[in-house]
């Protein structure tokens, strides 16, 4: 007994030292082991009769009261860990054009004209021209503006993230028991809504994973009793879908417009019911086109594919053609090689299946992890289920599409979120029926995941705070965890803004080939911006762009000092 207990220590630390996502496989391992021993508590035979039990049920059988109490119960528990986990700073390249997107919408501009010192200004997810604007789609920068509007962009990140936990809840009412609803959404909140980068950062999936509730949330009660309001709900979540993640979102939509299609076909009187969500859709269609054209002079042209025009990239899917390109800044031909490495890595169907087990593994860590995975083991009787096969189509071929990018991180299939967390909570229901010997093992099981996660975020937060040497050498990789990223460039910022005043960075070209964390990000109008950051091209260019930004204070940073150093730019009049 005593190897045993040293046994499991030693897997404890190992795994504590190296990877977060080992410990919960621990402890994964340990719940297991104690509940086929009998070593858990065992739950009381009157469970539903206990009065904690009672009053979840008399909760989560007002329906519309528990969507209203999942949705302040997520906005309360994050703002209450402000002090631990606090308003995150950008530091990924995507966050920072979404960002500009949503600076220039909060300024009621669709997008900006072209600097005519642009070339100081490029960087990753960024297109100059024809105008100055971010690659990606509207939908989560729109969000983001008008968190702007309200003080702060994470503030719309804080209550986006908490309506999607109570969308969850309310398309999992449509599916599961009430009891098992709430408790589902008990689990997003836990998942997506305290530390996992949709909430800690300024590019989760948070608004797909909304629109991807309410497709889901109305098709079933739209089948059982046709309305316009349940038609325009799942317009809205189409709109959302579309104007986040279009081509994963496929796998949701489709499956749900055929359908609703095929079970409509001869009533003519529910389809009068979807004409004004189809003339919704077809609005924000038009608006979509009317977006494309006002930034890159094409409405069947999008910025994604003005910014593939000008750079190469996105080589994400299998059959985008990949063309050699020159580009005069070192980190943009970095990043540039990348993608094109990477698509000729999987643009071979033996490639792809190679590379989909990895790609695999980040979608399975984010949406399950080791303690999730447990009440998989009811897939099989889930099947049986042709109710439940719907959501088990639409997502299987989301993650499909996400598999088919060279990158699948977990935020492209979040169109998939509520179908994934449906699915979970009904083998949960399934599970929490078996019993062992008379004991309620299943039940066991299922109440061990929540705990189990509880644990991984103490863990992690604790961690994070205490500033310990080894701790350098975690590999915080794993579904509550964001990798913090270079800090250096909001820590000069942050010294910028308490001096006052105007200033031009010019920033020295990044030595490391692997590093594709940018510097150059700017605001919406460059030249009123308190700080303007700029690419070190050379004296002579340098020397114009000091010029162009005279009455500034000018300073150089190398980024490739740790910490980044920053000095009075010599060349300056």
């Amino acid at each position: 007994m005593l190897a045993f207990v040293l046994y499991l220590l030693a897997g404890f630390g190992y795994a504590l030292y190296f990877d977060l996502n080992l410990l919960e496989a621990v402890l994964a391992g340990v719940v297991l082991l104690c509940v086929y021993r009998g070593w858990l508590p065992k739950v009381p035979p009157k469970f539903r009769v206990t009065p904690a039990w009672r009053a979840w049920a008399k909760l989560a059988y007002r329906r519309k009261t528990a969507v209203v109490v999942v949705f302040f119960s997520a906005l309360a528990i994050r703002a209450a860990l402000l002090p631990v986990l606090p308003v995150p700073h950008p530091v990924v390249t995507d966050e920072f054009s979404q960002l500009l997107l949503a600076d220039t919408l909060s300024h009621g501009r669709l997008t900006n004209p072209t600097h005519p010192m642009w070339t100081h200004f490029e960087s990753i997810h960024i297109i100059q021209k024809p105008t100055y604007n971010s690659d990606y789609f509207p939908g989560p920068a729109a969000i983001l503006a008008l968190g702007m509007l309200a003080g702060h962009p994470w503030i719309a990140v804080w209550v986006l993230c908490a309506a999607m936990c109570a969308a969850l809840c309310w398309m999992l009412q449509a599916w599961v028991p009430p009891a098992w609803a709430l408790f589902g959404a008990l689990l997003a909140v836990l998942r997506f809504d305290i530390a996992s980068y949709w909430i800690n950062s300024y590019y989760g999936g948070c608004l797909a994973a909304l629109g991807g509730a309410l497709v889901l949330g109305a098709y079933p009660r739209f089948l059982k009793k046709p309305s316009f309001s349940l038609s325009l709900v799942l317009a809205l979540g189409l709109i959302a879908i579309g104007y986040t993640r279009p081509f994963e979102g496929l796998g949701v939509s489709l499956p749900v417009v055929v359908a609703l299609g095929m079970a409509f076909r001869k009533k003519l009187r529910v389809c009068w019911m979807c004409v004004p969500a189809t003339a919704l859709v077809l609005a924000a269609v038009a608006a979509l086109l009317f977006y494309s054209k006002a930034v890159t002079g094409d409405p069947f042209r999008t910025p994604y594919g003005a910014n593939q025009a000008a750079y190469g990239w996105p080589l994400g899917l299998p059959w985008f053609h990949a063309r050699d390109v020159k580009l005069q800044h070192v980190e943009l031909q970095r990043y540039y090689d990348y993608e094109r490495e990477a698509h000729d890595r999987n643009s071979s169907l033996l490639g792809e299946l190679k590379h989909s087990t990895l790609k695999a593994q980040t979608l399975w860590r984010f949406y399950f992890g080791p303690a999730l995975s447990i009440p998989l083991v009811m897939l099989p009787a889930l099947w049986r289920s042709r109710r439940m096969r719907l959501l088990l189509l639409a997502g299987g071929c989301t993650i499909l599409l996400t598999l088919m990018q060279f990158v699948s991180l977990p935020h492209y299939a979040a169109p998939a979120a509520a179908c994934i967390l449906a699915v979970l909570v009904e083998c949960m229901r399934l599970l929490h029926r078996v019993r062992r010997n008379g004991r309620a093992i299943g039940l066991q099981l299922v109440l061990a995941a929540p705990v189990i996660m509880l644990l991984i975020l103490a863990v992690r937060v604790g961690l994070e705070k205490s500033h310990l040497p080894f701790t350098q050498a975690v590999n915080f990789e794993s579904w509550c965890c964001v990798q913090p990223g270079n800090q250096n460039k909001a820590r000069v910022l942050e010294m910028l803004e308490k001096t006052g005043g105007r200033h031009l960075v010019i920033v020295k070209p990044k030595d490391n080939p692997s590093d594709f964390l940018q510097w150059i990000y700017n605001a919406a109008d460059i030249d009123a911006s308190p700080v303007v950051w700029a690419r070190d091209l050379g004296p002579e260019k340098d020397r114009a762009l000091v010029e162009y930004f005279h009455g500034r204070s000018v300073w150089l940073v190398d980024p490739n000092a740790q910490p980044a150093s920053i000095t009075p730019f010599s060349g300056a009049p």
